[in-house]
């Protein structure tokens, strides 16, 4: 389902104090939300064609891909942190570069082949199967596209799970991380490279339609 929103210009200022106060708490404790998607887009880049962002959340990697100048398809199943994604996208008057969808990641309706780029960060340790979501990315992928992983390495776990305490709930882990999903893109045939931020980890799979798959560790 596509996403309009409509909000007032006190609900924007009121959404980017509470984004930014929780982005510095984060930063200050070692997690820089910002300067990781920096690197992600500059490792994965430069980007061409359709780009689809899975799992906008807060819309922080909307936001980095916005300021960088690309437009994209931006996706979630929970509306209501598609809309806090769509408050900081307007704050900084970029809402007009997203295309926002309320969809489950694992039902994408996209049709095959749809895009060159596909971001899926800070999401993985959220997901049960990763067969399936996989599956679903490499569909919507053209050949020649780039699927374009990051997530929390075990610092930056730490990290989150230690806000997540101090805010009085748990942080849900299904375990699913770097291994699993270079194993499945590895068997997939993908060419794959990667590399290691502070308390990140990045990995990009190039689809091919033919040959084997080649890890490379060194972006």
């Amino acid at each position: 389902m596509r996403y309009a929103p409509s909000f007032t210009k006190e609900e924007i200022e009121a959404n980017h104090e509470i984004f930014d106060g929780r982005r510095l708490l984060y930063k200050d404790r070692g997690v820089d939300f910002l300067k990781v998607r920096r690197a992600i887009i500059d490792k994965a880049g430069p980007l061409k064609g359709p780009i689809l962002d899975i799992g906008a959340g807060k819309g922080i990697m909307a936001l980095c891909l916005a300021r960088a100048g690309y437009s994209f398809a931006s996706v979630d199943k929970d509306q209501d942190v598609l809309r806090i994604a769509a408050l900081n996208l307007a704050y900084e008057d970029l809402l007009s570069r997203a295309e926002l969808h309320v969809m489950d990641a694992y039902s994408l309706e996209f049709a095959d082949n749809s895009f060159d780029s596909v971001f899926l960060v800070e999401a993985l340790h959220h997901m049960d199967d990763i067969d399936g979501l996989f599956s679903e990315i490499d569909r919507v992928l053209r050949p020649g596209g780039r699927i374009v992983l990051s997530d929390f390495n075990e610092k930056g776990m730490e990290i989150v799970d230690s806000v997540h305490d101090r805010e009085g709930h748990k942080h849900r882990s299904s375990g699913m991380g770097k291994k699993e999903a270079e194993v499945w893109l590895n068997e997939k045939n993908y060419s794959v490279r990667g590399c290691d931020q502070e308390s990140h980890w990045i990995l990009i799979g190039e689809k091919r339609t033919a040959g084997g798959g080649r890890n490379e560790k060194d972006l």
